[in-house]
């Protein structure tokens, strides 16, 4: 190919996008995208295929070590699988099933009973203590949720207009001048403490034959040699071919198990992947039910600078509060993660009672690593004036914080009366700088919503009969224009802003756009309409949200002038259900 050709339609084809931030971390682990700062007693797991298995290493004085196998049963199994965010463990692997460590040997001779909390809460011998042998490190297999689909793939493709004949150029390795070299080693190199160890972790290299040309086309990359070499985590090694093609052809594959080694790996080019390209991960962030994968996603984001990635796992994981609290991963939030949360006005929960017993919970398991001045700012963003009266009166006898924040409470309690006893335009004339604390989140506890069942709002169809009351060949629609309804539901909703309880009625309405949805097969794209029946004041931003099988929320669309419309282009995670998908209408009051 004709070099000053190849390098006008490479220049031509390159997007103008914003730089990546460097990342800082020398290794990557999976689903952190950084390399953590262990805390005593943490686990991991190494040398597996997947994230749920591998040799169990646990952290003491600032070492990862392994496990010996003595005595290691499912109750130990069950400890670890739990302790990193598992639902449970599937068996206990003894023999160095997933090769063996070196260095320390932590732990023998381990007595679980399958109700701590953690490894180093078990009953062992003592740190260090062991007559064993590497060969007998043990291992685990834990537990995935089956609705954690790791190996579903999602196409990238920005491309543009870039030749095929590109990707055929890397493929066929001819005409190189210049050599990507990536180093990996096994997570324990890192504290690897033999000489023979680290020598080891020095040959793991790879090392990709490039042209100098393709990375001219990366800013922050400088091209100064002949050669570079980066080091990166052992998990992201499969992946180091895919990535360096994506280079030339913009196109690339992304999976559970790919997606921040491929973010990370773009880093060090500087600015390879748009921020728009992030919106490749939207969609795979329900596939991990246990939201480990959303956690690990929101650090990686802190370390590599990427403020949309952050916005979409926050965005994601306020939708779905109610089975992130349910979830091991809960108690174990970061308190940066937790803070980005309680400010955000589009929670989706069941009310702010609610949301201050998960917050306790969280408190409560952090023991005395969050100060009492920690504690008091996280209870900060707590909305009391969105509490119901009996709620608030409730409060300082169930509330189990309260004896150690009497005062902060006792002042929200007395905002959230005053809310319901005054006059809003009085209220808010002494409150200059709260307003946050009279926004609505979107609330669904009952009577603030109501659902339907995309299976039952399907358009039934009639015969035609003849005079003799025989089936012509012909059929209608009971309802198939945009004006007429399929279904509808009234409802009432409360109106806190006096002393006399005062109700605001509803009529909502479901719609489908046209008859060719149905009599073609294709999936009904639903209108909704939701109208106060009574002449009311105060105004609302009404919600609608989609829910999968009930279990997730990936779509919230506000009501304009009282109408909301589905279609593919307002989806913000694409439809994976659409035989079991939920609509729920929120009531939401705007009292700012």
């Amino acid at each position: 190919m004709n070099m000053p050709l190849l390098r006008g339609m490479l220049y031509r084809a390159i997007v103008v996008c914003l730089l990546f931030s460097e990342v800082e971390s020398r290794s990557l682990e999976w689903l952190t995208g950084e390399h953590k700062q262990a805390k005593e007693g943490d686990a991991r797991l190494v040398g597996g295929k997947s994230p749920s298995e591998g040799r169990v290493e646990v952290f003491h004085t600032g070492s990862w070590g392994t496990i010996c196998d003595d005595d290691w049963g499912i109750e130990e199994a069950q400890v670890v699988c739990r302790q990193l965010g598992f639902r449970g463990a599937i068996s206990a692997e003894p023999g160095a099933k997933f090769g063996q460590g070196s260095g320390k040997i932590w732990l023998d001779d381990l007595g679980c009973k399958a109700s701590e909390s953690s490894l180093s809460s078990c009953a062992f011998k003592g740190w260090g203590v062991t007559d064993c042998s590497h060969s007998e490190d043990a291992s685990v297999v834990c537990d995935v949720d089956p609705a954690f689909n790791i190996t579903k793939r999602y196409p990238l493709d920005h491309s543009i207009e870039l030749t095929d004949q590109l990707g055929e150029l890397f493929d066929s390795g001819t005409g190189c001048d210049f050599t990507l070299t990536f180093s990996y080693s096994p997570e324990d190199s890192v504290e690897a403490e033999t000489v023979q160890a680290q020598a080891q972790a020095n040959n793991n290299k790879e090392s990709v034959c490039v042209h100098r040309l393709v990375l001219f086309l990366y800013p922050k990359f400088v091209v100064i040699n002949s050669s570079f070499e980066m080091e990166i985590s052992s998990n992201c090694q499969p992946y180091i071919r895919e990535f360096t093609r994506y280079l030339y052809t913009r196109t690339v594959t992304v999976t559970v198990s790919s997606m921040q080694c491929l973010h990370q790996l773009a880093s060090k080019f500087g600015r390879v992947v748009c921020w728009e390209d992030i919106d490749a991960f939207v969609p795979l962030l329900p596939e991990d039910t246990s939201f480990r994968t959303q956690v690990a996603l929101f650090k990686y984001a802190g370390r590599s600078g990427d403020g949309l990635l952050r916005d979409n796992v926050l965005r994601y994981l306020g939708w779905n509060m109610e089975p992130l609290v349910a979830s091991a991963q809960w108690k174990s939030l970061s308190e940066e993660l937790l803070k980005g949360l309680l400010v955000r006005t589009d929670l989706v929960l069941p009310d702010e009672a609610w949301l201050l017993a998960a917050l306790e919970a969280w408190v409560l398991e952090q023991g005395e690593v969050v100060t009492p001045e920690q504690q008091a700012a996280l209870l900060g963003h707590l909305r009391f004036p969105m509490m119901t009266p009996e709620q608030l009166y409730e409060v300082p006898f169930t509330a189990r914080l309260y004896s150690s924040h009497k005062e902060l409470f006792s002042a929200g309690i007395l905002q959230g009366f005053q809310f319901h006893a005054l006059n809003f335009s009085v209220l808010t004339g002494h409150v200059e700088g709260q307003s946050e604390q009279f926004q609505s989140r979107i609330y669904t506890a009952d009577p603030w919503s109501i659902s339907f069942n995309a299976s039952n709002l399907h358009i039934r169809r009639y015969d035609y009969y003849d005079a003799y009351g025989r089936r012509s060949g012909r059929y209608g629609y009971e309802s198939y224009d945009r004006y007429s309804p399929i279904k509808q539901k009234r409802f009432t909703t409360p109106l806190p802003l006096t002393y006399s309880p005062r109700y605001v009625p509803w009529l909502a309405e479901v719609f489908s756009p046209d008859q060719s949805c149905t009599t073609k097969g294709q999936q009904c794209k639903h209108s909704f309409r939701l109208s106060p029946t009574q002449r009311t004041s105060v105004q609302f931003s009404n919600q609608l949200l989609l829910a999968c099988r009930e279990s997730y929320v990936f779509s919230v669309q506000e009501f304009k002038n009282n109408e909301a419309k589905i279609s593919n282009d307002s989806m913000v995670i694409p439809i994976t259900c659409p035989d079991d998908l939920t609509y729920q209408i929120v009531v939401r009051p705007q009292y700012v």
